[in-house]
C-alpha cells in the first residue's frame, strides 16, 4: 500500500491555512532515568551473578580456618529485537504535495520508534507483578519472594499492597533500607528516585516538597523530603494505582542498543514508489531487581 493522490487529495490543492495533528509537544526521554542505557556489540549480552562471603567464624584456639567459597549466582541474558516501521509514497503524490507534507514522514517515523523505546522499556513495570513476564529468578520484577544464592529470599514490594500516601512511601523506604545480598549481610540501599503515573502526579508532588506531613494538623516535619533525587512522572505507565522506587543498587533495569535508530529513504525501480523506513535494534529488562521496589496499589 502506497500514499497516492487518492489518499491526500486535499494536499494537492493550494487554500488550505495550516495542516493540524502533527505538531504536539513531546515528553522528554524518560526510560533513560530509569534504565541503566548501554551500546552492545554482540547478539546477546550477559550479565552474571555472583556472590562475596558470608561472616567470618569463630576460630578456636589451636583449630583450623574455616575456608568458603563464593556462590555463583543467577544470570540474565539480554537478545535485541529488531524494531521497524515504513511508509510508501507515489513519486506523483511527492511531485504534487503542495504543503510538504510528504517530506515530514521521516520525523513522524522518528517518532514512531522514540515511542516505541519508551513503550517497550515501561512494560517492564507495567507488566512487573505478572508470573508471566520473569527475571533470572523465575519470578516477576516485584515479588515478596526473591531467591537469594545462599538459600533464603526477599522482598522488593510492600508486604500488603497500598495506594501512594505518607505512610505507604516511609514504609516502602524502611523496607528498602533493610535489603541484605545474597548470602544474608546487610547492604547500605537508598531510594533515588520516585517513579509514578500522570494520575499520581500531584500527590507525590506533595508528599516529596512539602515540609511538614501531608494531611496531618500536627507540626511535624515531612521525613520524605530532599530524601529522593528525583521524581519521574511517567504517562507510559498504565496502572493508575501502581507506583515504583528505584533504588540505588547498580545493574538493575538494563536497556541494551545492538543498533540505535536509523532512518532510511529509497526509490522503487518499477514503481518509483518513495519509500521511507526507520529501524532500531535493542533488548531490556532487568538483572538485580533489588534496584526496584514497588506495589500495584491497593
Amino acid at each position: 500500500m502506497a500514499v497516492g493522490s487518492g489518499n491526500f487529495a486535499e494536499l494537492l490543492w493550494p487554500g488550505i491555512a495550516d495542516l493540524m495533528g502533527q505538531e504536539y509537544s513531546e515528553w522528554e526521554s524518560l526510560y533513560t532515568k530509569v534504565f541503566d542505557v548501554r551500546d552492545s556489540t554482540k547478539a546477546f549480552e550477559k550479565i552474571q551473578g555472583v556472590t562475596g562471603l558470608g561472616l567470618a567464624a569463630i576460630k578456636r584456639q589451636g583449630a583450623a580456618i574455616v575456608y568458603t567459597d563464593p556462590l555463583q549466582g543467577f544470570q540474565e541474558e539480554f537478545v535485541p529485537v529488531t524494531y521497524a516501521r515504513g511508509s510508501v509514497v507515489t513519486k506523483e503524490m511527492w511531485e504534487d504535495d503542495q504543503y510538504d507534507y510528504i517530506n515530514t514522514i521521516p520525523k513522524m517515523l522518528s517518532r514512531s520508534m522514540r515511542h516505541t523505546e519508551e513503550s517497550v522499556a515501561w512494560d517492564h513495570l507495567n507488566n512487573g507483578f505478572s508470573a508471566s513476564f520473569t527475571g533470572a529468578d523465575g519470578l516477576s520484577l516485584f515479588n515478596a519472594s526473591h531467591l537469594n544464592v545462599g538459600g533464603s529470599t526477599y522482598s522488593n514490594q510492600l508486604g500488603t499492597a497500598a495506594d501512594l500516601t505518607q505512610t505507604s512511601l516511609e514504609q516502602a523506604v524502611t523496607d528498602i533500607m533493610a535489603h541484605t545480598d545474597d548470602l544474608g549481610l546487610q547492604i547500605m540501599v537508598k531510594p533515588v528516585c520516585l517513579i509514578v503515573p500522570n494520575e499520581l502526579n500531584f500527590t507525590a508532588r506533595r508528599l516529596l516538597e512539602t515540609d511538614f506531613i501531608v494531611g496531618s494538623a500536627d507540626n511535624d516535619k515531612n521525613g520524605l523530603k530532599g530524601l529522593f533525587k528525583d521524581l519521574v512522572i511517567s504517562p507510559w505507565l498504565t496502572d493508575a494505582d501502581a507506583w515504583f522506587i528505584k533504588t540505588d543498587v547498580p545493574l538493575g533495569m538494563m536497556f541494551f542498543w545492538r543498533r540505535r535508530m536509523e532512518t532510511d529513504r529509497d526509490n522503487e525501480f518499477d514503481t518509483q514508489n518513495l519509500k521511507f523506513s526507520v529501524t532500531g535494534r535493542f533488548s531490556s529488562g532487568w538483572a538485580d531487581p533489588r534496584q526496584m521496589f514497588g506495589t500495584a496499589g491497593a
